[in-house]
This record gives C-alpha cells, structure tokens and sequence, in this order.
C-alpha cells in the first residue's frame, strides 16, 4: 500500500468496525407531524399534483359535457278549514273538515292525481335528436346560432360510410315535436328511430331496424290493425335529411313511478301550511309543466273532494223537489175543491188546536224523512245515526196517530175540513224548505273555492341549476388535494426502505460514510448522453451538492483505508440499480483529483458498463488477464482524467463465478494495490450472485450502497449476514439517492424528485 494514506492526518484511525445486527427498522417518531407531512408532500408532489389535475380535469368535463339541469318548485298553501260563502254559516258544519299539510302532501305524490298530469302533458311519450356519444349533446348545446350546424366531419374522415354514420347525428339546432304515438305492447318502452327524409317525410324503425311507420309532418301515420296498431302524428320535424331522432312510448305506470321518486315535497316552516313541491330535469320549459299541472290538478281534486258531499245532498234534494211540488198542488186542489162545495167551515177551539198541532207534526216528520233520506245516501242502515233518527221519525209517528184519534171525535165536514188545511200547509212548508235548502246549496257549491291554493307558480327557469361552475371548480380542487395528499401518503406507507442514514445505523450497526442526495444535473447528463455512456457528475457539475457529498465519502474512504490490510475498495449493492456504479466512478475521479493514483476496475463480470463513462472498448479488460489472454499492462488504460487508470470487464464470460473464484483474482488485485495508490473494483450486487464476495475476501475496505427508500433494514441485514458467512466485512454504508423528506438529510429540498442515479 501507498505511504501517501499513512501521514499525521490519519493518526485519528478507521472508522469501528460494522457490527451486524438484525434489529427492526425503527419507526419514525415524527411520521404525524406537520413537518414531516409537509416534506413528505414534496417529496411525492408528482402524486399530488398528478391528484389534483386528475380531479379538475374532471370537473371541467363535468362542466363541459355534463346534461345542465333545472331546479324550480311551486308553493300551494293548505289551509286548515274549509272556505265557504259568507252568509250560510249555518250550512258549513257539514263541511268542517281539517286538512293537515303531511297528508296534503301524500295526496300531491298519489298515483291517481300524477297519473292525470302524465296523461295530460303526455309525460309518457319521448321524443329527442340522436346526438353523437359523449360530446355530442355538449355540442349540440353549444350552437347559438339560426338554423342547422354543420357536421363536423370534413375534419375527421374521408371514408364515405363513416361520413354518413356522422351526418346521420344531431350537431345543433335539430327539433321534433310529436303529438301521438301508439306502439304494440312488445314495443312499449323501447327506443325507436325516427330518420328524417327529405320534403319534411320520415320514417320510423325498430331497435333492430324493422321500418313500421312512414309519414309526413302534420299528417297521420298508422299501420297494422288491433294490438300491433302502431300511429304516430310528427307536428314538427327540422333536421337535414338523414337525421335521427329517438322517439318512444312508456308505460304510464312506470313515469308515474319515476315521477314520485323525483317529486319532492316539504312543507315551508312548521305547521305553516305552505307546502312546496320542486322537481329537477334537463328541461326546463318541461319541469315547469309538470309542477304547474300537478298542482291545478291538486287544487282541482281538492276542490272536488271537499264539495262533494254538498253537490250530493244537492242531487238528492233535487230529485226530490218535483213530487213535493206535485204533492203541494195537489193539496190545494184538494182545498180548493172542498171550498167551492161546502164553503168555508169556521173550526171550533178544539178542532184548530188539533189542526195546528197536526200540521206541526207532519212537517217535522217530513223534515226528518229528508234528512234520513240524505244520512241513508251517505252510511249503511246500521250507522248510529240513521238509527238514532229512525227512533226519532217512530216517536213522532205515534204522537201523530194519537192527534188522529183525538180528531175522529170532530164533526164530518169540521173533520174533513181540518184534515185538507192540515194536509195543504204541510205539503206547502215542506216544498218550501226543500226548495229554500237546494237555493242555499247550489249558492255553496258555486263559490266553492276549496282547502287549498297555489301561492307561486312554476316559470321555466333560465339558468340550470347543476352543474354550478364555482361549486364543481371548488369541490374538483378539494377532491384533488384530497387525492392527491392520499396518494402520497399512500406511496410513502408502502414505501418500507430506509429513508435516513439514523435508520442504518440504529438498525444494523453499519456506519453510514456518505448520504448522498438526488441530482438533476445527473438526470440531465443521463439523457443527453444516451446509451453512449454519461460523463461523471464530478467532472461535468463539480459544485453540484452530490459532488459535494461525495468528497465528504473520499474524506471517510481515505481515514478508513489508513488502518486497512492494503488499499482495495470494493463497492457494491444489495440489489441491481441502487448507485454502486455511480459512486465508483465519480469516487475515482474525486480520488485521483486529490492526487492520488487511482485504477477503477470493473468486477462486474456479468453485466459490467462502466466502459461507457471513459469511450473505451470492452476487451482486453478484467476476463482476459484472469484467463491469462492479456498481460495487465496491455488490459489496464489511462483516462482523460490524470491519474486515474481503468480496467473494463473485457469480453462478458459465461463462467463469471468460476473466474472470480480462481486464485489468479487475488493476484491480479495484488498486482494493481503496488501499481497504484487506491483499487476502487465496482461488483455485482451481492444478494444476485456469490461474484461480490469472492472478491471481496482480498479488499481492505468493503462498502455498500444503499438506495434511499429501497431497501430495507431486513434486506440490509441480510446482506451483511450472508457476507459474513463467507468471511466479509462490510466497514461502511452509503446512502444514494436521497431524496428532500428523507429525515435529517432533508436540507436539498432545492432538488426535483425525477433524477435517478444508475
């Protein structure tokens, strides 16, 4: 070995040897704060902001392409009490009835009410332009213009069939407007195809293309007879020949159970009486119809319901007028006649108080007969109340057959005479309350204005209520951060590597010489250098921060060789790509700058490419002196750099392990520790293949690289017991690839995350 290592700036010694340990990778204690959140977010920006522009790059699609929906609502107020006309009080307790808003509010939503509105407005029949998938409806919304837009297709392609599958769209400005339409029962709710043809014709298809019906706007189309009838009527119909419209027929059950599910109702306030009823649909002209005729339909079924026991006690007393009249008119008669014969007969005390007493009696049992005729049209012949009045109508009978047989003691004529004056003014009184009870009733039932009203119509609404630009921006950019925080704290949890040089150390006991941080100027190098090979970090960026920790590794490499058994330095790796060959050679070149003589070999007899850092051929090299086919001198080359020297792999051998086992190796190192200052010889990774450590039984410094975030303490541990069982000692550690949030280390926050070190 060289005297240049053995001056009085390495009397403080080597670094202590590595005691290998199997300990856990601890677990970072500030994993949960607010700082090591924040580097681990740098770290993975890339995540978060891959995150964020995934969530507004959907918002905006939802923007662009979502169907724009319409939200509007109708207030009805159910009053409590019904309403009648001022000045028959006395009527209005038949009609007395609550009406709670949560009830009100059932019969708003019931089938029978939403199933007249569908028949009405014709909710169950769907006419609508075919517009292209996806972007096609947003296009067609997007033409403001007067007439048609033109296809797009003169932009996309020249193959003709293409071209009319294009045509065949809606691109703006196409309508249709269909009065009726009838279909089969095995069509009812599929989607049929109305094309356009030219002078305002159309035909219409089945889903599998069957023609069943062509026509002209404004006339009839019909076909078949019985249940295949299929008719249509087509009012308007604007679109270029060749169009296509989608037109079908549901069942009225089925948009009546959409329709109930869409149909909100709540009622504004507690015990306000005011119930509003809102609906959201891509039409606006559309949801507005439908509120204001579900609730004509409601104020009208309300009126209805409310009214309809008094237009039934009506009918009845009307029926019943006319053979009262004709009872009345006969009595007179019957007076009128008994007068012109006999004259007027003067009753005496008695008989006009029977008289009275009769008449009385007659009106009150007629009375009762109507109003058991009213109770008996509305309950069964068992209700409380028709009994209760049959009981009436039988004690007043039999207080009336009393009054009879009291009078049969009158004279002849008296008696005759009192019974057609009894019989006349009862007939008379009777005629007349029925008749003045009808008046009262037909005045109630023309200002009938029922329990409920509407306070605010529906109007069709100008701006869509969904989607809302700001609240879909706001909601993408909180879903974004979300993803995109989740993401990296996601990649930083499965990411089980070491992440600080602490960890190595409390681990495994291993020393860590050097962490060394990511490099741009190292990924910049790599791609503008190619497969062609990538000049040393150190020579191109010297004042690049990894250059810097480098040097700090030729300090720790020249104290730890002073007090080793001669000046070979193996490096190596646990696994492919973690660095090794990266740190080899800028460590050459940082050696050799320091004025040592330095030759850097490549052990890697299997996939060795450090030729390509110094434009060298492969062969002669390392293979070729161990085989005995070339001298050192004709294998090992100068370089560019001074003093630093270079022996390639040579022509890659299919026996790598042989050569590296056979006694030559342990010569031809012996040979170059005289020739030169520091053997730095760059090996396999070690858990790949046994080559690693047959080499470094000869080293006097065994180091390790380490990939930041990559390997873990297990693996490390694993690499430096199974080096141990074949008799090596690993001195030292280097930590690559350090990123900004690897703990300490954290201070290059001044670096991107995309470099890579080969």
């Amino acid at each position: 070995m060289s005297n240049a290592f053995r001056g009085p700036e390495m009397r403080a010694g080597p670094p202590k040897r590595a005691q290998v340990t199997t300990r856990e990778q601890p677990s970072v204690a500030d994993a949960t704060s607010v700082t090591q959140l924040a580097w681990t977010l740098l770290e993975y920006r890339g995540t978060v902001l891959l995150g964020l522009a995934l969530a507004l790059g959907l918002a905006a699609l939802r923007l662009l392409l979502g169907t724009p929906t319409y939200d509007e609502s109708v207030l009805v107020q159910v009053e409590g009490r019904t309403k009648t006309v001022p000045g028959f009080t006395e009527v209005s307790p038949l009609f007395d009835r609550e009406s709670p808003a949560e009830a009100e509010m059932r019969i708003m939503k019931s089938r029978p009410l939403l199933q007249s509105v569908v028949e009405d407005l014709q909710l169950d029949l769907e006419a609508r332009p075919k517009t292209f998938p996806i972007v096609g409806a947003a296009l067609a919304r997007g033409h403001k213009g007067p007439g048609l837009a033109t296809p797009p297709v003169e932009n996309l392609t020249t193959y003709a069939p293409l071209r009319n599958r294009l045509e065949s769209y809606a691109w703006g400005g196409e309508r249709i407007a269909v009065a009726r339409l009838e279909v089969p029962p095995d069509l009812l709710g599929k989607s049929l195809t109305l094309t356009a043809l030219d002078k305002g014709r159309y035909q219409v298809a089945t889903p599998e293309g069957r023609v069943i019906l062509e026509g002209a706007v404004g006339a009839p189309a019909a076909q078949g007879i019985g249940a295949t009838r299929s008719e249509i009527l087509v009012m308007d119909l604007v679109a270029r020949p060749g169009t296509r419209f989608v037109v079908s027929k549901r069942s009225v059950n089925d948009v009546v159970d959409a329709l109930q599910v869409s149909l909100k109702t709540a009622e504004q306030g507690k015990l306000t009486g005011v119930v509003e009823l809102s609906l959201t649909g891509p039409d606006p002209a559309r949801v507005a119809a439908i509120l204001n005729g579900i609730a004509k339909a409601y104020v009208r079924q309300n009126v209805e319901r409310t009214s309809a026991e008094a237009t039934k006690t009506l009918r009845f007393l009307e029926m019943q007028l006319p053979a009262l009249k004709a009872s009345m008119e006969k009595a007179e008669d019957a007076m009128n006649a008994f007068r012109r014969e006999h004259g007027t007969v003067n009753l005496s005390f008695e008989g006009g108080s029977l008289v009275t007493q009769a008449g009385d009696m007659d009106k009150r049992i007629s009375e009762l007969q109507v109003e058991a005729a009213e109770l008996h049209q509305r309950y069964s012949d068992t209700h409380p109340s028709v009994l209760a009045i049959e009981e009436r109508l039988r004690n007043l009978r039999a207080q009336r057959a009393t009054i009879d047989q009291r009078m049969k003691s009158l004279p002849n004529l008296e008696l005759e005479s009192a019974r057609l004056t009894r019989t006349s003014r009862t007939a008379t009184e009777l005629f007349l309350s029925v008749q003045l009870r009808a008046q009262e009733l037909r005045i109630v039932n023309a200002g009938w204005i029922g329990s409920v009203r509407i306070l605010e119509p529906a109007f069709a609404p100008t701006k869509p209520s969904s989607p809302k630009p700001d609240a879909t921006i706001a909601l993408g950019l909180l879903l974004g951060i979300g993803m995109g925080i989740g993401g990296a704290m996601m990649r930083k949890g499965l990411e089980k590597g070491v992440a600080d040089p602490d960890e190595i150390e409390s681990g495994t006991g291993l020393p860590v010489f050097a962490a060394i941080p990511r490099s741009p100027a190292q990924r910049g190098l790599e791609r503008r250098w190619g497969r062609r090979g990538v000049e040393p970090l150190s020579l191109a960026v010297p004042a690049d921060r990894a250059v810097e920790d480098l040097r700090s590794l030729r300090t720790s490499v020249q104290f730890a060789l002073a007090g080793a058994a001669n000046n070979i330095v193996t490096i190596s790796g646990p696994a492919p790509r973690v660095g090794k060959s990266f740190v080899s050679v800028n460590l050459a070149h940082l050696l050799a700058a320091a004025g040592r003589r330095v030759v850097l070999v490549d052990a890697d007899l299997r996939r060795g490419q450090l030729q390509r850092h110094f434009g060298v051929e492969r062969a002669p090299g390392l293979a070729e002196v161990l085989r005995g086919a070339a001298t050192i001198d004709e294998a090992v080359r100068t370089t560019e750099a001074p003093r630093l020297s270079f022996l390639s792999t040579g022509a890659l051998p299919s026996d790598p392990a042989e050569l590296a086992a056979s006694g030559r190796t342990q010569e031809v190192l012996a040979e170059l520790s005289k020739r030169f200052d520091v053997v730095i010889v760059d090996t396999p990774p070690i858990l790949s293949v046994t080559d690693s450590a047959l080499v470094a039984r000869h080293a006097g410094l065994n180091l390790l690289v380490v990939r930041a975030g990559q390997q873990t303490i297990r693996e490390i541990a694993y690499t430096l017991k199974r080096l141990a069982q074949n008799g090596v000692t690993i001195r030292g550690a280097i930590l690559n690839d350090l990123r900004p949030s690897r703990g300490r280390y954290g201070r290059y926050g001044d670096y991107p995350l995309y470099s890579t070190h080969s």
